[in-house]
Formats: structure tokens, sequence, C-alpha cells
């Protein structure tokens, strides 16, 4: 039971280290803070990364993964490189990129979605190769 809980935390801790605004602001508590509609309803920053938009596209994980290129093994090596804090710093930078476009008040709908669910895809993305690096790291 206790591995069960423990591998339950490394997944989401992986998941949520690739997730912009858990890794952004203190101050505004990662974007909960920053007011914004999203297609007319109110929500903040943090949901719209957390959920918004991955409900909006209204396909599940297993359909979004199924949708995704085949990462060769070069590609997979480079996303699995560096540590966990390097990890932490790039999805920081790209934190900075979304407070840099993103601003209390903001309405935000097909515009921001286009601009910016490659960046979700993406994070999902490496969030499980990194997943897989570091379980069978563990498992080995």
């Amino acid at each position: 039971d206790d591995k069960k809980f423990y591998l339950k935390l490394l997944i989401h801790f992986i998941g949520d280290l690739h997730q912009p605004m858990h890794v952004s602001r203190e101050e505004d508590l990662g974007g909960n803070k920053v007011k914004v509609t999203w297609f007319g309803d109110e929500t903040n920053l943090h949901r719209v990364w957390d959920e918004d938009m991955l409900d909006h596209y209204g396909m599940s994980y297993t359909e979004i993964a199924d949708n995704f290129p085949k990462l060769n093994s070069k590609e997979v090596k480079a996303m699995q490189a560096g540590s966990v804090l390097d990890w932490v710093a790039e999805t920081h930078a790209l934190a900075i990129q979304v407070y840099a476009v993103t601003k209390d008040g903001d309405e935000l709908g097909y515009r921001y979605m286009y601009d910016h669910f490659d960046e979700v895809k993406q994070q999902l993305e490496k969030g499980g190769v990194r997943l897989a690096k570091m379980l069978d790291e563990a498992f080995k």
C-alpha cells in the first residue's frame, strides 16, 4: 500500500512540475489570484492552465497521447536530459512567458487556446516521458 501511495505521489508531482502555474509566483498563489474569463466564464489563470484548456479541447488524455507524433530515441533522450531541478527551471521559464501575455481581467478564448495549447500538449508529453525515465530508474 505504501508503494502505491508513493507512486501516486510521484506521478502527481511530476505532472505538477510541468504545469507552469505550479512553479510560478508565490504572491498570486500560482495564478490563482489572476482573475480572467475563459469563454465568458469567470476563472483564474491557474485553472486555465490546469484544467480549462484541456477540458475545452474535448479529448481524453489517452486520445491526446494517441495523437502525438511518435518520438524517436534521440528525441526522448533530449526530453529526458537534465535533472528535476532543470525541468522545474524550464517550466518556470514557460510561466514567465505566460505572465508576459496574460493579465488580470483578460478575456480568454479561441485565440488564447490557439496560441498556447501546443505548449500544454508539449508539457504533458514532457511530463510523461520524464516520468517514464524516473520509473525506469526506480525499478531497474
